[in-house]
């Protein structure tokens, strides 16, 4: 197997994606979980989703206490399934 080192082009400009507000992350987390328990209605339903804070990507929790990563969050699912849409500031993000 051969390595090759690429060093960075000076001349490329790099535009680095803003992240994911609040919002959209518990937007991304409440359509996630939302799609997973209309299909899968027999089943237990997840504890909540592990939102990746750089690119706004969630994968549903089913454990009591998940692992997260450094760049990751958890949105629980009491606040998901919450109706009305609570303030940012007022979301707890573990």
């Amino acid at each position: 197997m051969t390595y090759v080192h690429n060093p960075p082009d000076p001349n490329r400009q790099s535009e680095s994606a803003p992240l994911p507000s609040r919002e959209a992350l518990l937007a991304s987390a409440r359509e996630a979980y939302d799609a997973y328990c209309q299909i899968h209605t027999d089943l237990q339903p997840p504890t909540g989703v592990a939102m990746d804070r750089n690119t706004g990507r969630g994968q549903l929790i089913f454990s009591e206490q998940p692992i997260l990563l450094p760049h990751e969050c958890f949105i629980a699912a009491d606040q998901i399934q919450i109706e009305d849409v609570p303030q940012p500031e007022e979301i707890e993000f573990n």
